[in-house]
């Protein structure tokens, strides 16, 4: 699980266009690539097998909701940052 979200988070900032092929299509694979476009990324096709993703100069800040139970939960705090967690259940 962990590879195309390392993918994602960093093709947002990479140059040009990354095209993922047969993509995982994990509830947690589209919140984390939603959670992204809140941030300012340009993602599109999450959910489905191929996920389109124009990299950006800089993403910035905001507020978003991660699923419940999520293990997101456990590793968004070392993003660095101002983090608030409200209703955590680990």
């Amino acid at each position: 699980m962990a590879q195309p979200v390392t993918i994602m988070c960093a093709a947002t900032l990479a140059e040009g266009t990354t095209i993922i092929e047969n993509a995982a299509r994990e509830p947690e694979i589209v919140d984390t690539a939603n959670f992204l476009i809140t941030l300012g990324a340009k993602i599109s096709g999450q959910g489905t097998d191929r996920i389109v993703i124009e990299g950006v100069e800089r993403l910035g800040g905001g507020v978003y909701r991660v699923l419940p139970g999520s293990y997101r939960n456990r590793y968004f705090p070392g993003g660095g940052g101002d983090l608030s967690r409200q209703n955590y259940l680990p």
